[in-house]
């Protein structure tokens, strides 16, 4: 009966001890993968802006919201000879795109919020840039954390 007791409270003792070490392991994972995961996705908006920033004649001022927290951008665009017209902004937390009106795509995951959308235009005679700049929030176990970023563009149809 003595010894039953002995098996019992070592087997109770084992069965804590994987619990713990599971739980340990699954923040461990989460907080290895998650700002990994942030940075694929902040490189990938910055890469997806630029490109189409790129491919920009002008910058409409009237459609766009410049300097402010939640921004937008909508800039006219040739592509294949065609001008279209691409805007980006935040909607509910999360980046959206549209070309010439049509359907809103969302380019950032539902899990991933997006808190701030700054962009700045800088003409010269010759040509505009875009410079935005990107919050990401996300969770780890040590709290919210944010994470910016950057990036700069020519219109190099604007020359």
């Amino acid at each position: 009966m003595i010894e039953t007791l002995f098996y019992t409270a070592g087997l109770v003792l084992l069965i804590g001890a994987m619990i713990t070490f599971m739980f340990y392991m699954f923040n461990w994972y989460n907080n290895v993968t998650i700002v990994p995961r942030v940075d694929r996705v902040g490189v990938n908006l910055v890469d997806k802006i630029i490109k189409d920033i790129r491919s920009g004649t002008l910058t409409n001022l009237a459609q766009s919201s410049l300097n402010t927290t939640n921004g937008t951008l909508s800039i006219n665009a040739n592509v294949n000879g065609v001008i279209v017209t691409k805007y980006f902004a935040i909607n509910n937390n999360r980046l959206i795109y549209q070309v010439d009106g049509g359907t809103i795509s969302y380019i950032t995951p539902a899990d991933i919020t997006i808190s701030r959308f700054y962009i700045t235009s800088d003409s010269t005679p010759v040509s505009q840039a875009v410079h935005f700049d990107i919050d990401i929030n996300f969770n780890t176990r040590g709290g919210q954390q944010t994470k910016t970023y950057s990036g700069l563009a020519v219109l190099r149809q604007s020359y």
